[in-house]
């Protein structure tokens, strides 16, 4: 990753004020008014004391009114574009930050099964949350903020240079050194900000992991444990917190006090000037004033330096994520998979992790026909979930190829291939919600009947009625509310109003007591019937029906055959059978 704000990363920030342009523009516009309001305010405040009140006539009256009407309307522009540009640029930043949002979601959804078990769902939402929000400040504030503190300090300068140039150099010799300490100020702040960033993704993260694994945490007594540890996290999180806290602090209230700096070079310089060479009063008063309307600006820089770094620091972390490329993608011109007949090669495939170089298939060559069912069987991380995930390109081949009725896998299109896949894995996700909505997750458009149907050949449709809402019960985070069992049987209802061509069974009943699996098992020989099956299973019950077993061993296929021709072989199937690992 690259970690910097580079030129191209500027570009890409620009981009998101593109279909905004007119309420940026509007922004813009009420800022200059607002910041003209306040330049006009002190040389009409001027030209009061220093002219109309110089000398008393008939007329005096009447110009004292009228510049006192004056100076109400300059407030209220700006008060008004005050209010105007700060909702409108407000709902710009949140407009872009709804775009950002969303192409960061469909980012996260598109990147590879490597990069989510990389990186924490925690991690994930603090990018997707916090980070966003900061950003959403520095889109409104960034183009405002520079473009008032440019007006009032250049047209301060200006009329302050045609009032009195001498005073004038005098009150803004300081404003280099406030530049030099800005830009060291400014490095330091960054590189806090980012850790500070990193320090609160370790502690969403541990915080999310253990919350939700709190059934484990509390089944081992480990509550002190991860309390201490997650007390750690927090205490690196609050001092990275706590060092840009002190930054900020040394140079805001330096630089905040510059105006009363300026202020008092103004009285010190005029009142020797007003001595030596006569300097109209009139003109000291102005230069105070102008010295306080400074005092603004430099509020609104400092305001900016922090919204800046805080939105530099998350939109690095936010292109960070973004210029992370998927590890699985559609060539061009990929084909949809229509109708499949399920016929399945492996073509001298050979498979490795990226965080690895070790390979953990090798050449691995076999043929599955058509409505045939296949049985995996081997040893734990021998790489039988691996070729499940090879088939539903969850990941790509290293070497070799994956045909599906003669295709490979990389010329189809990934929705139309997974569309004809379905997988029910040993730890299946139920989302929070009703039953009928997660059932209904394997078509969206399924109708009740299809819902009722698909629960039946699930063998819980009993189950459901027996709850209270029966169909619109809550199942809870996680589907807590359910058990294992409930959960298998959920996901098999769902396959069968997704209706796929290949049916993927990786250790489904693994982990599941023996009348649970029973119940699984009828529903699954169901759901065998017309399709492809492919079993990855530890329990012998689940696989020795199989049309054919491959034994994996040593990252290649070791033996094939049916059940009893390998335990006839007496090989490595046959001690897996002895030993009660199958």
């Amino acid at each position: 990753m690259k970690s910097k704000f580079t030129t191209q990363r500027a570009k890409k920030f620009l981009s998101y004020y593109k279909p905004h342009r007119s309420i940026f523009l509007m922004d813009l516009f009420f800022a200059m008014l607002s910041a003209g309001s306040v330049l006009l305010f002190p040389l009409v405040s001027g030209y009061m004391t220093g002219e109309v009140l110089a000398k008393w006539d008939d007329g005096t009256f009447h110009k004292l009114l009228t510049l006192a009407g004056i100076l109400v309307l300059l407030t209220l522009i700006k008060v008004i574009s005050n209010v105007i540009y700060a909702y409108f640029g407000h709902a710009m930043g949140a407009k872009m930050e709804e775009t950002m949002r969303m192409e960061l979601f469909e980012h996260y959804e598109s990147l590879s099964f490597g990069f989510h078990a990389r990186n924490s769902t925690g991690k994930l939402m603090t990018v997707l949350s916090n980070d966003l929000t900061n950003m959403t400040e520095l889109f409104h504030h960034a183009p405002e903020d520079l473009l008032m503190t440019v007006i009032k300090f250049i047209g301060a300068f200006v009329i302050m240079l045609r009032i009195h140039v001498p005073l004038t150099l005098i009150v803004f010799s300081a404003l280099p050194f406030l530049g030099v300490a800005a830009f060291f100020a400014d490095r330091k702040m960054e590189r806090c900000l980012l850790q500070n960033k990193e320090d609160l993704s370790a502690l969403n993260e541990y915080a999310e992991d253990t919350l939700s694994g709190i059934r484990t945490v509390k089944a081992f007594g480990k509550e002190t444990t991860h309390r201490d540890c997650f007390q750690e996290k927090n205490r690196f999180y609050t001092g990275s917190k706590c060092l840009f806290y002190k930054l900020e602090a040394v140079f805001y209230e330096t630089v905040e006090a510059y105006p009363q700096f300026l202020s008092m070079l103004v009285v010190i310089f005029g009142s020797l000037l007003i001595v030596r060479e006569n300097l109209n009063p009139a003109v000291l008063i102005t230069f105070l004033l102008y010295a306080g309307s400074l005092a603004e600006p430099i509020r609104t820089t400092l305001n900016f330096m922090r919204l800046f770094e805080e939105g530099k620091a998350s939109f690095i972390r936010f292109m960070d994520m973004m210029e992370i490329h998927p590890a699985v993608t559609e060539r061009p011109g990929a084909i949809s998979l229509k109708d499949p007949a399920g016929d399945i090669t492996f073509d001298q495939v050979s498979f490795h992790y990226e965080d690895t170089a070790d390979n953990v298939l090798e050449k691995i060559s076999f043929h599955i026909k058509s409505g045939q069912t296949v049985a995996f069987a081997g040893a734990s991380g021998i790489g039988k979930t691996t070729i499940a995930s090879l088939i539903a390109r969850f990941y790509d081949v290293c070497e070799g190829c994956i045909k599906i009725d003669g295709i490979d896998l990389r010329d189809l299109s990934l929705s139309s291939l997974r569309a004809q896949i379905g997988i029910v894995q040993q730890e299946v996700y139920i989302f929070n919600g009703t039953i009928r909505d997660n059932i209904r997750y394997g078509q969206e458009n399924a109708s009740e009947e299809e819902i009722i149907s698909a629960a039946m050949l699930a063998n819980i449709h009993d189950f459901i009625l027996s709850l209270d809402k029966g169909y619109d019960s809550l199942v809870g985070t996680r589907g807590i509310m359910l058990s294992g069992g409930q959960h298998q049987r959920i996901s098999i209802a769902r396959l069968f109003l997704k209706n796929p061509k290949i049916l993927i069974m990786d250790e489904a009943t693994s982990a599941l007591d023996y009348e649970s699996e029973e119940i699984i098992q009828r529903s699954i020989e169901r759901l065998k019937e017309n399709r492809t099956s492919i079993f990855i299973a530890h329990r012998l019950s689940t696989i020795k029906n199989a049309d054919q077993i491959y034994v994996l061993s040593d990252r290649r296929i070791l033996e094939q055959g049916t059940h009893d021709e390998l335990t006839v072989q007496n090989g490595e199937y046959a001690r897996l059978c002895k030993i009660g690992k199958l």
